[in-house]
């Protein structure tokens, strides 16, 4: 009897310690799961970082004083009602929304074929169209104010003639962050800053959708009109504008327009200034020469080395400068200045007699370029540097000056001047552009920094990827070879083995 009580008490012990080893499992599953829930790390491995949200965006997410509310409206039986093909990333991209916006922002999605009931409320509250025109459409409810966007504005897309009209469309681009900060920089915003481009000197039309549609478009995305101001008449500058635009003049300021800019700059001014480097424009030199500016009468010319030939061009591929503040977000990314480039220089005393600072933005990104002072556009010869009157490396051809702030960078003061000037005009154009985001991002930045925006950036499309398979002639009889015969036959092989090796 005794010897079995003995066994028993082991056992018992046993049985007691793997309790108490399963119980404090338990407790540390519980545990680790309830760590994990308030404290994580989230990764975006999806193709090019899709649905990383970009600082602007967590920025304006930060800056919510109340709650956003996003209603998406989605179904799967409008599989061919516009924007359907974008209906799962737009989700996907809400989510993070709701995920870096936290407690302000809750987004809600009704199928507005099951939830009927749903989608009627709502459509009575926010007095939108009937329920065939809200398949595929986001709604954004903040502070009182609601803003819809159709889920087909949130792509580029293919050339429609390559395709049958029963083909679902292929998405180029998605741009739903785009569109959808814009929305929500409408809606925080109190009121729309307006940006004056001066005309009446041949400059671009801001009119013409075919010369600057996008660089419109990425400024109403910014929740900033573009409006054009003829100087001639004026005394002063309206106050409504946040800042002017000079862009790319064919013909010469006159002695008023010089005038007027100048008293503008004086009194706190804000000023993007592009030079067309085809122009002669000897008033325009001097008014920014009395800024402490001097642009140097010539064309950058790159030499571009290939396998067969040097070739000459005046298209300037251009590195953003960190040590700009406002350009850190583009630091050592490059960018394209086709057409026309001229160098431009700063007197340091000028600068340092009318208290300005100012930081060199763009510099060329390859060393075969100079600066050619022959007037060779005239009489069509090709460009040929000239040792002892050509530029020679280093040249800049971007400035961004400022007059009357502090030295401390983290304090903005709204009564400085500032001042963006570059040697080029042609970079804003559509052709341009769609060549190069990082030029749109480009003035952007200028362009909030001007407006005391600089906490603003651009947000670049996220590209969808085409891929395409390009065989050469024999490759496909290669391909069809190996899958339907050699792959079999090397599953039986390797059964042979394996029924051989068992035998054995």
């Amino acid at each position: 009897m005794r010897e079995k009580a003995s066994r028993q008490i082991p056992r018992v012990r046993i049985a007691l310690n793997i309790g108490v080893q399963i119980a404090l499992a338990g407790v540390i599953v519980f545990l680790l799961n309830y760590l994990s829930f308030e404290r994580f790390k989230r990764w975006d491995l999806s193709h090019n970082r899709k649905y990383t949200l970009s600082p602007l965006t967590r920025r304006v997410l930060g800056s919510l004083k109340k709650e956003l509310k996003i209603y998406v409206f989605s179904s799967p039986r409008g599989t061919k009602s516009p924007g359907s093909e974008l209906v799962a990333d737009t989700e996907a991209l809400l989510k993070e929304y709701q995920y870096a916006g936290g407690h302000r922002v809750r987004v809600e999605t009704i199928d507005p074929y099951l939830n009927l009931t749903r989608m009627l409320e709502l459509r009575d509250k926010y007095k939108f169209g009937a329920k065939d025109s809200i398949d595929n459409m986001v709604l954004l409810d903040y502070d009182g104010k609601q803003k819809s966007i159709p889920t087909a504005t949130m792509a580029d897309y293919a050339d429609a003639e390559a395709f049958d009209s029963d083909q679902t469309p292929v998405a180029k681009d998605f741009r739903g962050e785009q569109v959808i900060t814009s929305a929500l920089i409408q809606l925080t915003e109190e009121k729309q800053a307006k940006i004056a481009l001066i005309t009446g000197h041949g400059e671009l039309p801001v009119t013409d959708d075919a010369d600057l549609g996008r660089f419109r478009s990425a400024l109403e995305h910014q929740n900033i009109v573009l409006q054009e101001l003829g100087l001639e008449g004026l005394e002063t500058i309206p106050t409504e504008f946040t800042a002017l635009i000079l862009a790319g003049p064919q013909y010469d300021l006159t002695e008023p327009d010089a005038a007027i800019l100048h008293r503008y700059w004086q009194e706190g001014g804000r000023l993007l200034i592009l030079l067309n480097g085809r122009a002669k424009t000897p008033l325009l030199d001097n008014l920014l020469n009395r800024f402490g500016i001097s642009p140097v009468k010539d064309l950058i010319v790159s030499n571009f080395q290939t396998q067969t030939e040097d070739r000459l061009t005046l298209d300037v591929y251009t590195h953003f400068l960190g040590a700009t503040p406002f350009l850190k977000p583009l630091a050592g990314v490059v960018g394209f200045f086709p057409g026309g480039t001229r160098s431009i220089d700063v007197n340091e005393g000028a600068l340092k007699e009318g208290g300005i600072r100012a930081t060199k933005a763009l510099l060329p990104a390859i060393d075969s370029y100079w600066g050619e002072k022959d007037d060779f556009l005239t009489n069509s010869a090709d460009p040929v540097f000239h040792p002892g009157v050509d530029l020679k490396p280093p040249l800049t051809f971007g400035w961004a000056l400022e007059k009357g702030a502090v030295e401390d960078q983290s304090i903005q003061v709204r009564s400085s001047s500032r001042l963006v000037v570059i040697g080029n005009a042609d970079f804003i154009r559509d052709e341009s552009l769609s060549r190069s985001v990082p030029d749109t991002n480009f003035l952007l930045l200028c362009i909030n920094w001007l407006s005391d925006r600089q906490t603003l950036l651009a947000i670049p499309p996220k590209e969808t990827p085409i891929y395409t398979l390009d065989l050469k002639p024999g490759q496909l009889d290669q391909i069809v070879l190996i899958v339907v015969a050699g792959i079999p036959m090397l599953a039986a092989v390797f059964g042979i083995l394996m029924w051989t090796a068992r035998r054995r």
